[in-house]
């Protein structure tokens, strides 16, 4: 063992000798050690795909009551659990670099929900309506997640969001049986992305509007940008400066990924899915996805691309309206990672922006435009219409790694070579029993630490410099 690593031992057994929390000795790190991983302890065992990418690191949440953990968050939550467990924890996930290693944030979506039929009917049913979305804290020790911090997501009146749906455009919520109709919530939000600035501002992509929502350290809802037209009588600041034709997301398929620059000063946000337009028909059947680029200063969009889905044929599945966007990770003002996925399979890609076309505010992007919709272009109609996508290449395959948990939903990079992925997992349910309690299944929280081959071209300047 190397002199400096045997003095880093000794010093972090001392801390611990003194009780200093994990994360503080991390913490007190010098800078320059940077490539000293947290995560290095687990190279031993590590397993590895055809593409020489690396577990390093497997972390699972332990199984935790969900009306004690947001009694926990709020301790005058009031609600009936029906048995359920935390869970969808990595709908968002991300790291910040100036953080130690085993340290995340994460989010969950809307709450537990799921659908049945009643009289032939398919209904959305919010089993814990009074389910507030949280921003989690964790912290990776031994093989474990543990949560270490909970900021409950309110209003300007210090109200819960909840996660119950906006509008009539969205789909209807029922109780757990399917039997009686819940209002509508116009502070509602189903969050599917999650980034930290450095100021300890949370921003928040969610799929209702679909919007994009600051939050302050506090877990003050401060703003919400969402697309003109719309009527949300929302407790929060509503700024109407998202393309027009957003309003036409699929149901269910809003913002499903996002990232910040290093700078804070771009938000980078996708949809999960194309649009359903200008019919559903063509939009399910299309790869033309849309990825939206914020500028956090004016809090407007500043560019719109084309990120196309690969073939759903390429992904073992019939239906392209399966294909989705998972999640985003920032490399560089030109470079993007994303999660491209099923239900059942997830790859990693690294996208270059710098040579795709700035569609916003073009006919690509407005509603009155139904003869030329960018959903009903094929891959090789975009050159003829002028439309140059972002350029795209195959990072990780994560369906090559061993027991890789299914329906992968966050990405995140810890440094240079490691990358940590999540899955949502639905909270863990498949039902209920005739009593209205949950029967859980056995599916955990898991978020899996990757060691790439290569070194990431990050940097820290800010779009367009």
């Amino acid at each position: 063992m190397s002199k400096p690593r045997l003095l880093i031992l000794i010093g972090l057994a001392w801390l611990l000798a003194l009780n200093v929390p994990l994360d503080m000795a991390l913490a007190a790190r010098p800078c320059k050690l940077n490539f000293v991983s947290f995560f290095q302890q687990a190279a031993s065992s590590a397993q590895q795909n055809r593409s020489a990418v690396t577990i390093i690191g497997r972390y699972t949440l332990t199984t935790t009551g969900l009306g004690a953990t947001q009694k926990v968050a709020m301790s005058n939550w009031q609600g009936n659990d029906r048995g359920l467990n935390l869970g969808g924890l990595f709908s968002g996930l991300y790291h910040a670099q100036n953080d130690p290693e085993n340290i995340f944030y994460a989010i969950a979506d809307r709450g537990p929900n799921s659908q049945i039929k009643v009289e032939k009917e398919c209904r959305r049913t919010f089993p814990v309506p009074e389910y507030n979305p949280v921003i989690y804290k964790l912290a990776l020790a031994e093989d474990q997640i543990q949560i270490v911090g909970e900021t409950p997501i309110h209003t300007l009146n210090n109200q819960p969001v909840t996660g119950l749906p906006n509008t009539e455009r969205d789909e209807a919520a029922y109780s757990y049986d399917g039997q009686t109709r819940l209002q509508l919530n116009p502070n509602g939000i189903d969050p599917e992305g999650l980034t930290r600035a450095t100021d300890g501002t949370f921003w928040i992509a969610e799929e209702y509007s679909p919007s994009v929502s600051q939050v302050a350290p506090d877990g003050t809802l401060v703003h919400r940008l969402i697309p003109p037209g719309m009527t949300l009588a929302a407790d929060t600041d509503l700024r109407p400066v998202l393309p027009a034709i957003y309003v036409h997301r699929r149901p269910n398929r809003g913002f499903e990924g996002l990232t910040i620059s290093q700078d804070n000063s771009s938000l980078f946000v996708a949809l999960q899915s194309p649009l359903d337009f200008p019919t559903p028909n063509v939009g399910r059947a299309s790869r033309m996805m849309r990825l939206l680029v914020v500028d956090t200063h004016n809090l407007k969009p500043v560019a719109e691309y084309v990120y196309v889905a690969e073939s759903a044929s390429s992904f073992g599945t019939t239906k392209q309206g399966k294909m989705k966007i998972g999640d985003l990770a920032f490399v560089n003002p030109t470079t993007l990672l994303v999660v491209e996925r099923t239900n059942k399979r997830a790859h990693i890609y690294q996208v270059d922006l710098s040579g795709a076309t700035n569609i916003l505010e073009t006919h690509w992007s407005e509603l009155p435009n139904t003869t030329q919709a960018l959903e009903a272009l094929s891959p090789v109609q975009l050159a003829a219409n002028g439309i140059t996508p972002v350029s795209k290449s195959l990072l990780v395959d994560l369906s090559q790694i061993p027991e890789m948990p299914k329906k992968i939903e966050g990405l995140t990079i810890v440094n240079p070579t490691t990358l940590a992925v999540g899955n949502d997992n639905d909270f863990g349910f498949d039902g209920f029993d005739a009593t209205g309690r949950a029967v859980n299944n056995n599916v955990p929280n898991e978020l899996v630490i990757l060691r790439l081959p290569q070194v990431l071209p990050l940097n820290t300047a800010s779009l367009g410099s």
